[in-house]
């Protein structure tokens, strides 16, 4: 008989022992699936718990509102006002049964994954006939396998380009069955760097597309490994593509909020790549200044400290407009916006050298040669 594939569409597969590769400077995308499972369990399990702990906290005060009632010797008073307790707790019971219902229910309907999959019970061999099956992985050292991803992304930077642009699953399926080499992580590797570099100039139009593309070749990795099979096998994807096509609505929505997160932290991963790019060159700009300057000071802090007379006057080049600030700031204030514009580089002293007549501007207000401005 041939094997039922039904069970595993809703197989929510592992994805916590592959490793990012060291050239994906993005966090590896299993690893970002993964976290985000564990949260849903997580929460999950303390919705549970809570249950369990109300349910078990009125059955207790049940039984003693029982004990209570029992009594011989209880008043009529505190007899009525613990019958209507006791109304209430067993409605409180009724709703905790209800919630644990709900949630049993829900845990019924969710996909299995590797923590909640289960022990073997039992388990039996069947000899079919030969099939394409994985070979064992050979274990390469970092430096061989960062060599043969490079490879292959030169090989493959058009082809694995032009499918993540591919928009629906009927034309996927056509293009790998066409090009099942791309069935492999280098090419979820590439797509992920690819659609990050998307986000980064900001052509969300086609990150959300690529970002699509590359969940849907991880899905199909995910049922390979599962299966033990070769990725590039054509009936594999024939049948990834025929359960994907045919799955519930929750699967479908799993599916979505999936590739939802993923363009979400692309988005967020770019930003802070541009933010750090940015502080980046702002550093070496501005180390650049200082190692410029006279007198090892950034001009540019220096500038944006001056008093908007000044500001202006360096801005417009014009000394005239210098010689008035000086007439009519305080002397000593003025010197020493001057001595910093000097150790910066943004005042230049004149051709003769003559640095007493540049720092006795507000005195003199006349010079013969003219200093030169050298505004950066």
């Amino acid at each position: 008989m041939p094997i039922d594939y039904s069970k595993w569409k809703t197989i929510e597969v592992s994805d916590d022992e592959d490793d990012t590769h060291p050239n994906i400077d993005t966090p590896s995308l299993f690893r970002w699936r993964h976290q985000a499972r564990m949260e849903r369990m997580a929460q999950k399990q303390q919705e549970k718990e809570e249950v369990e702990k109300g349910k078990k906290k009125a059955l207790t005060r049940l039984e003693e509102i029982e004990q209570k009632l029992n009594d011989a010797n209880l008043d009529d008073k505190e007899k009525v006002k613990l019958s209507l307790e006791k109304e209430e707790i067993k409605r409180q019971e009724d709703e905790y049964e209800k919630k644990e219902k709900e949630l049993e229910e829900k845990e019924r309907l969710e996909p299995w994954n590797v923590d909640t999959i289960g022990k073997e019970a039992w388990s039996k061999s069947v000899i079919n006939k030969a099939n394409e099956k994985k070979p064992l992985t050979e274990k390469v050292d970092e430096e061989e396998d960062n060599q043969r991803m490079m490879q292959y992304f030169r090989d493959n930077e058009d082809l694995m380009k032009e499918y993540g642009k591919v928009h629906g699953f009927e034309k996927s399926e056509e293009f790998l069955l066409e090009h099942s080499n791309l069935c492999s992580d280098y090419c979820a590797s590439f797509l992920t760097i690819e659609a990050l570099n998307l986000a980064m100039e900001q052509k969300y139009d086609e990150m959300d597309l690529m970002a699509a593309q590359c969940i849907t070749l991880q899905y199909l990795l995910e049922l390979a490994k599962s299966l033990h099979a070769l990725p590039t096998n054509s009936t594999l994807i024939k049948t990834f593509f025929k359960k994907i096509k045919a799955a519930d609505v929750a699967y479908m929505k799993m599916y979505e909020d999936e590739v939802g997160g993923f363009r979400d932290r692309l988005k967020k991963r770019a930003h802070d790549k541009i933010e750090a790019a940015m502080n980046e060159a702002e550093s070496e700009a501005k180390a650049k200044r200082i190692a410029e300057s006279p007198g090892g000071i950034d001009p540019q802090e220096v500038f944006d400290t001056l008093p908007e007379e000044m500001q202006d006057a360096f801005s417009s080049q014009n000394m005239q407009v210098l010689y008035e600030v000086a007439e009519k700031m305080d002397p000593e204030v003025f010197q020493y916006h001057l001595k910093r514009c000097i150790d910066s580089g943004l005042w230049v002293p004149n051709v003769r050298g003559d640095k007493e007549a540049n720092s006795d501007v507000e005195a003199d207000k006349t010079q013969p040669d003219g200093p030169e401005s050298n505004s950066k």
